[in-house]
């Protein structure tokens, strides 16, 4: 699993970020330039705008850390020294006010792209420690029921697939890859006698079983987890034409990311091998689930699983097959 570190800038914010601050230097610049320098009472405008240089490059700290404020306070230097050396010289003692002003763009730049530079080592800190509670948690859970790490594991893998295949944003994505690892938590509550039980469950069993959803979400709630990442662990067993549990919602009213890892979940389910039933093909998993397209599943994220190449479902299971045989030999 990923470490849930804040999202970086997805590619369509990255020119827009670099616009926004390209603006502000220019239309600074511009200001210096057009504003006369001749006349007392404007003089406060070059004041005042000269400090407004450091705006885009804090911005420039924050989106593009340490080297993309060093490249604001270059281009803001370069704009503003120009103007400094042809409209203003001979005044030494503004000059050297001046001259002081782009000293702070400098040392503005400096400290706050380290500050930033600072904090996103902190919440990666952070992250990887959540990360490490969440493993704890299937962990748990796996010395229990076996097989529910791996699970876990491959069913994170097919949801971040799919979402590939659709318009999920970073921070959607992470919280879909913490619910995916998580969505089983809840039967930690569940009876070993029922969760262990090899044969078919009777009504009573079932209803208990069907509990573990809502045991799941309350375990992580009091835990303050991602909210998006509990809609995973507590609607997962949802269905999209509304016959789904605890809740029996229908259609959009299901969060996006439960609608792409209900499918991931069914898929896993149907090409694993259970002591009740054995393991379908890939091939055959695809036929089940594009047959429950409008009743189980989200006709859109069906269409976008079934976009995904049969060959490629088979490498992401055989890649998470190797790797836990590797870990278990503990090499």
């Amino acid at each position: 699993m990923g470490s849930q570190v804040p999202p970086t800038p997805q590619p369509f914010r990255f020119p827009m970020r670099a616009a926004i601050i390209g603006i502000l230097l220019l239309t600074v610049g511009l200001a210096h330039w057009l504003v006369p320098v001749d006349l007392h009472f404007l003089h406060g405008v070059h004041v005042v705008m000269r400090k407004v240089f450091i705006l885009p490059v804090v911005l420039a700290a924050i989106w593009f850390q340490m080297r993309g404020a060093m490249l604001a306070a270059t281009v803001a230097t370069l704009i503003y020294l120009p103007h400094v050396w042809l409209q203003w010289a001979g005044y030494t003692q503004e000059n050297i006010s001046q001259l002081g002003d782009v000293a702070v763009f400098w040392v503005v730049g400096l400290l706050a792209g380290w500050l930033v530079a600072r904090e996103r080592a902190a919440l990666k800190e952070v992250a990887n420690s959540h990360e490490g509670a969440v493993r704890s948690l299937v962990a748990a859970l796996d010395a229990r029921e076996h097989d529910t790490e791996v699970h876990s594991l491959r069913v994170q893998a097919y949801s971040r697939r799919i979402a590939e295949e659709m318009t999920l944003t970073s921070a959607e994505l992470a919280s879909l890859e913490t619910g995916a690892l998580l969505h089983d938590v809840g039967k930690i509550g569940v009876p070993d006698q029922i969760l262990l039980k090899p044969g078919p469950l009777d009504a009573s069993e079932w209803d208990a079983m069907r509990r573990h959803p809502e045991i799941g979400s309350s375990i992580l709630r009091s835990a303050r987890f991602d909210p998006r990442a509990l809609d995973v662990v507590r609607f997962h067993h949802e269905q999209f034409n509304g016959n789904g549990y605890p809740g029996e919602l229908s259609g959009e009213k299901i969060p996006l990311i439960v609608r792409v890892f209900s499918i991931a979940d069914a898929f896993d389910a149907i090409t694993s091998a259970r002591p009740y039933k054995e393991a379908m093909s890939i091939e055959k998993a695809r036929e089940v689930i594009k047959e429950a397209s409008g009743s189980h599943f989200d006709p859109k994220v069906v269409e976008a699983f079934l976009r995904v190449p049969t060959a490629q479902w088979r490498s992401i299971a055989d890649g998470l097959r190797d790797e836990s045989a590797h870990d278990q030999r503990g090499v």
